[in-house]
């Protein structure tokens, strides 16, 4: 945009443009949560909404999933490159899930429709969210063995579930027989519909109001303008490269391929290229993720690091230059590869990304978080009145950041998602949540403490069950503690059967049945620590062991913190002389690491 172009824009006009469609997002957001049948929806929020222009860039979104944000223009713009601008007709409304048009994996379901005004295009509203069941060979989806895309349930390739505002029955019905649990799912299908017609009339009434050549014109400047503040925030970084990368347990089938993402980010002046070069070639089992969803996931590691706190456009998703590898791989696949367990990856993107600018942005920086886990606990073999599948993303640790301990109940790339209500939890499924607590041996020490992972028990309740869990990075963590910080434990999960016996596990359950009585013990993985130990405030560690988060054995032997009990019952006081000579042997000890590693 020239000098001109910016000085003729109304800037009050622009802002309150650009705040009345973040409203409609949000309105969205809302429609979807009371309206959507399944707790994955309603109250985890496994879900993201966005508005999008005439040409499928992202004008507003709302609090969800930002990896689902960054996709929708994506497959929007996917289906316009399908039925072209003149075959898209005022009242249709769209369906797409597959990864190789938005990225993410075929649970994964977008619904989207035209917003017309005055006769024309201007517009695109919708939502992407994690449907109960699409079919395939797992129920519920996630699929952790698939060797192809087939396996894991029916494709939408952007097919009309309305044409013209009238019903499409027979797609309906074709989705009602493919579905196990098909109440659900297609009461959470209208539920999507409504949420993009609920978008489409605030659109239309701010054009009613502005015109909607006015309103194209100012949320142009808004990408513009958003584009310029990144863009000043990347050159006032030194310029460098800077490298990352993470390691997979194994590829879900085959143990001995065990695939390894490598990242090289560069910055030019106020340019960012991130590179994936050197990433292992398409895996076998389904870890790979489609380009789209690799590349809104960049945009959310650097949005993290660059505008934690502004809205989402179009300016936030091209902001990166992105180099490819030149043949299929983990991040750019092609068709027929599975892509079901598609998270692991993204996780892993925005966690090692963010901490590789430690150096470059030392004020920005946290520690990395847990990897992501999910568990099932379903049956679908019986009676469709007694058929359920109950899933969420557990929660975990976040990782620490200069002044602050990492959080609890966080992660990152699922954004505003949170786990499962345990009242809607068992009012909804016959499954009963014996414990929900903090992990805190999960968290990785530091002057500032990583977040705690979760323990969440959950007792099956009905004959024909089986379950399933969704985890990774357990052999090598990405929970990496910064600057002397330590690494955040790793998820597992605990069986325990009705005789009492345990089984630990610490990778992918493949829909495992289980019997009425079975506990499925998960051990949610912990926040890498940011800082040193021993640099921790004393009086911070007595509150930490007050508080049962740090053991006194811990608080003595990493923060080398003496405690004595306190003149109140559970309290401790600070030993002053004895913890500064647990400190000074600390030094001493670290002195002599260093110069037996560099031979002085």
């Amino acid at each position: 945009m020239n000098q001109h172009s910016r000085e003729s824009v109304d800037i009050v006009k622009a802002e309150i443009t650009r705040n009345a469609l973040q409203s409609a997002a949000v309105e969205m957001n809302t429609t979807l949560v009371r309206s959507a049948y399944n707790p994955l929806i309603f109250d985890v929020k496994d879900f993201g909404v966005g508005v999008m222009s005439a040409d499928g860039d992202l004008w507003a979104d709302a609090p969800g999933l930002p990896v689902f944000t960054g996709v929708l223009p994506a497959s929007v713009k996917s289906g316009l490159a399908k039925w072209g601008p003149d075959g898209i007709h005022d009242g249709d409304v769209f369906v797409v899930n597959s990864p190789y048009l938005n990225g993410t994996h075929i649970s994964d379901t977008a619904v989207y429709m035209p917003v017309f005004h005055g006769g024309r295009l201007v517009a695109f509203t919708g939502s992407m969210a994690h449907w109960a069941d699409v079919g395939g060979m797992s129920p519920g989806g996630w699929t952790v063995n698939s060797t192809e895309i087939y396996q894991e349930g029916i494709a939408f390739t952007h097919q009309r579930l309305l044409r013209r505002g009238e019903v499409n029955e027979d797609v309906f019905d074709l989705i009602a027989e493919n579905m196990r649990v098909p109440h659900t799912v297609m009461g959470d299908l209208w539920a999507q519909i409504a949420t993009a017609r609920t978008g489409a009339e605030r659109v239309q009434q701010l054009c009613d109001r502005y015109g909607a050549d006015e309103v194209e014109a100012l949320m142009a400047h808004v990408i513009a303008s958003t584009e310029r503040a990144l863009r000043r925030e990347v050159a006032a970084m030194p310029d460098g490269v800077l490298e990352t990368g993470f390691r997979f347990d194994f590829s879900g089938v085959d143990r001995e391929e065990v695939p390894l993402v490598r990242i090289r980010t560069t910055i030019s002046g106020d340019r960012v290229e991130v590179s994936f070069e050197g990433t292992s070639k398409q895996s076998s089992g389904p870890i790979n993720a489609g380009e789209q969803a690799v590349r809104a996931t960049v945009a959310e590691a650097l949005k993290g690091v660059l505008d934690p706190l502004g809205t989402a456009n179009q300016a936030h998703l091209e902001l990166a230059d992105i180099i490819w590898p030149s043949t299929p791989s983990l991040v750019n696949p092609v068709k027929p590869a599975p892509c079901d367990s598609y998270g692991y990856l993204m996780t892993g993107v925005i966690e090692t990304m963010q901490q590789s600018f430690a150096e470059v942005a030392p004020d920005r920086v946290r520690a990395g978080g847990y990897q992501m886990v999910s568990t099932y606990v379903m049956s679908t073999r019986g009676d469709a009145e007694d058929a359920y599948v109950f899933a969420e993303p557990v929660q975990g640790g976040h990782g620490a950041f200069p002044g602050h301990d990492g959080a609890c109940m966080m992660f990152v790339t699922d954004g505003d998602c949170s786990n499962t209500p345990v009242e809607v939890l068992e009012l909804r499924f016959p499954v009963r949540c014996d414990a929900f607590a903090l992990e805190t041996a999960h968290s990785g020490a530091g002057e500032f403490r990583g977040g705690a992972g979760v323990r969440r028990d959950l007792r099956v309740l009905q004959t024909g069950s089986m379950t399933k869990t969704a985890s990774e990075s357990t052999v090598d963590p990405i929970a990496l503690g910064v600057r002397g910080g330590l690494t955040g434990a790793p998820t597992h999960v605990e069986l325990v059967h009705p005789d009492g016996t345990l089984e630990r596990v610490s990778e992918r359950i493949v829909d495992r049945p289980v019997a009425v009585g079975t506990v499925v013990r998960q051990r949610t993985g912990g926040g890498g620590g940011f800082g040193a130990p021993a640099a921790r405030d004393p009086q911070r560690v007595a509150c930490d062991v007050r508080d049962e988060r740090v053991t006194l054995e811990q608080a003595r032997d990493l923060y080398r913190v003496a405690l004595v009990p306190g003149t109140l019952p559970g309290t401790w006081d600070v030993d002053a002389e004895a913890t500064a000579e647990l400190r000074a042997s600390a030094r001493v000890h670290s002195a002599s690491a260093r110069e037996r590693s560099t031979g002085i």
